[in-house]
């Protein structure tokens, strides 16, 4: 049997229940795509047709007692055979076909053009239960035209006959069905309008309004860049006061075996703060040719720069065919190339010109910018020197802070009790870094692994370090009374600053132990689970006098000299009290409120011996 060549069937009503199902999210994209078809209609009239004193505009109105919302512009205007080949033809684009034409021989006409697919027309059916068009051809010689149509798969078309001759453009008016009555809202059209086409150089007005509603200019263009930027961030953002703002330009990208420019427009900025996994960036608001395509892309940027905002205009960019999301290809990739390369260049231009505002970057972004360079090794080599970290002695970059050491670093993980290890750190003329926020000590481990040349001293738990043990002889009377009378493990030794007379020193696991312990005794820990956790502690080798912390007395403190030279008495017992309570609760660790309260009461009565009268 002979084949028979077969011709595909449109089922209109089908088609656009798939568009308003499944491409489109919004039904505002309707009006995004009848002013893509206005700003490219002008396009072309400026193009195809030039004429000295024409200026280019869009009108849109609303009249809310006939349910109409209208879309008009002074463009090129279609004739009969554009409305059979392009407006009525799914698919096919007098835009698109028109920019390729223009890629050739004027590339940057073509740049101006928006429209790509042939489909933005039918989103008008999302909205509207008829469409009619009215359109006078800037060509000579051609018949004005209305065509109308319900969304079916028919359409009508009559020549329009006016007394005078309409001037070219398009006039496209929608009957508003029930589902699309929120945009009769004068408020709601002009949010959409500025939300699609704010930076559309053709003016936009409303209601014959005296002013457009689109800004026209994106703010990177304006006179004063720096002043709109701002103002445009703390507008679209809320975002006021941006800590810095890198402004994009062409990029040059290595691919290898070749270059290739990256054209970019546009501007990243750092917002004052972000938090871990809860306010992370990492977002950018997408420009194709000056038209809105999506907000809070988060795949072109960096992983590791989760602290970065912005706003890019890139014609390189390919809209995904319902124009609300860009395509995954290899300009994507170049874009990405791009981005990342500028922004870690105006990062380190920040960090070597402007210490003051990277200071401020590090500080409001800290988690999350250490969180991303332990985990992207690019990241890390861009920014490990010039990262900046708490330390006893304020905020210090890695390079200051490596100057001052000699090449060691010492840190604490537990911001409680840390005061103490930082306190013996700065004894020896060493700042200690405060490791307890997230990602820290990580971070530093990853930084000391990267250098054989830097050794890596952990204070807490391991304080002891910075102890230098001393003959007790000459404090025996002191020992004695702690390790008989109080029951303390005390020992003697030598630590600057020699102003403090005492320390206690607890092993390094002690306060996980403790919390594991009282959890087990409160039995906060389901059975299985507790028994694994309970036969997991008992094979820690940890005593429980070790536990307990040892009590280091400092030799070289000129009161613990003192209370040594004293005989035994109420007075100098009292004393010895005071300096266990103190040293106690400056340890700030392994204290319950009961154990604190009684510290607090043990203090008080030792003052009050120290103040009654002795003979």
């Amino acid at each position: 049997m002979d084949g028979k060549r077969q011709q595909f069937q449109i089922y209109l009503p089908g088609l656009l229940k798939v568009l308003a199902e499944s491409l489109y999210s919004s039904k505002k994209v309707a009006i995004r795509e009848l002013l893509q078809n206005a700003h490219d209609s002008c396009i072309r009239r400026q193009v195809e047709h030039p004429e000295q004193h024409y200026r280019p505009r869009v009108d849109v109105w609303v009249d809310s007692q006939q349910r109409t919302v209208t879309v008009q512009d002074n463009g090129a205007g279609l004739t009969e055979k554009e409305v059979t080949e392009y407006l009525s033809t799914i698919g096919r684009s007098y835009t698109r076909e028109l920019g390729e034409e223009l890629s050739i021989l004027s590339p940057e006409e073509a740049e101006r053009l928006v429209g790509q697919f042939g489909l933005g027309f039918l989103s008008s059916f999302l909205i509207a239960s008829e469409v009619t068009l009215t359109t006078q051809s800037a060509k000579a010689g051609s018949q004005a035209l209305q065509w109308r149509s319900t969304g079916d798969v028919h359409y009508d078309t009559t020549p329009v006959e006016e007394d005078e001759a309409l001037p070219a453009g398009t006039s496209v008016e929608l009957q508003i069905k029930p589902a699309g009555s929120f945009i009769l809202n004068e408020g709601i059209l002009i949010e959409t309008i500025q939300q699609y086409a704010d930076f559309l150089p053709i003016p936009v007005y409303v209601n014959g309004g005296a002013y457009p509603v689109n800004a026209t200019t994106p703010p990177w263009e304006a006179l004063d860049p720096q002043v709109a930027i701002h103002d445009y961030i703390e507008r679209a953002f809320n975002a006021a006061h941006p800590l810095a703002i890198i402004e994009l330009s062409d990029q040059t990208i290595d691919l290898g075996h070749d270059t290739l420019t990256v054209p970019l427009k546009g501007f990243l900025f750092i917002p004052a703060t972000s938090t871990i996994s809860i306010q992370e960036y990492g977002d950018l608001n997408i420009y194709i040719r000056r038209m809105f395509i999506c907000e809070r892309q988060r795949d072109l940027l960096p992983a590791w720069a989760r602290f970065v905002r912005g706003v890019i205009d890139c014609p390189q960019l390919q809209p995904t065919a319902s124009r609300e999301e860009i395509q995954r290809d290899d300009a994507f990739l170049s874009v990405q190339q791009a981005l990342e390369e500028q922004l870690i260049a105006g990062l380190r231009d920040i960090a070597r010109n402007d210490p003051p505002t990277w200071k401020k970057i590090v500080w409001g972004h800290a988690s999350v910018m250490m969180g991303w360079a332990v985990q992207d090794n690019e990241f890390f080599d861009q920014i490990a020197d010039i990262m900046t970290v708490r330390t006893s002695r304020g905020r210090l970059s890695m390079t200051d802070y490596l100057e001052q050491t000699g090449g060691t670093i010492y840190y604490v993980t537990r911001e409680l009790g840390s005061l103490q290890e930082q306190l013996l750190g700065e004894g020896i003329g060493m700042p200690v870094i405060d490791a307890s926020w997230f990602a820290v000590t990580p971070f530093l481990k990853k930084y000391a692994g990267y250098r054989s040349d830097i050794r890596l001293v952990q204070l807490d738990g391991e304080a002891s370090q910075l102890l230098r043990p001393a003959p007790e002889e000459p404090f025996a009377s002191i020992l004695n009374y702690y390790r008989q009378a109080r029951g303390v493990p005390a020992r003697v030794v030598v630590f600057k600053p020699a102003d403090v007379p005492a320390v206690i020193v607890y092993p390094k696991d002690a306060e996980f132990i403790k919390e594991t312990r009282d959890a087990l005794d409160a039995d906060e820990l389901p059975g299985p689970f507790g028994r694994l956790v309970s036969d997991y502690m008992m094979r820690l080798s940890h005593e429980e006098q070790a536990m307990a912390g040892t009590f280091y007395v400092n030799a070289a403190c000129e009161l613990i000299q003192q209370l040594a030279a004293l005989e035994d008495g109420p007075a100098r017992n009292a004393a010895l009290d005071l300096v266990y309570q103190i040293a106690r609760l400056f340890s700030g660790r392994m204290l319950d409120t009961t154990q604190i309260t009684q510290a607090f009461r043990e203090s008080a009565e030792a003052i009050k011996a120290l103040a009654a009268p002795h003979n």
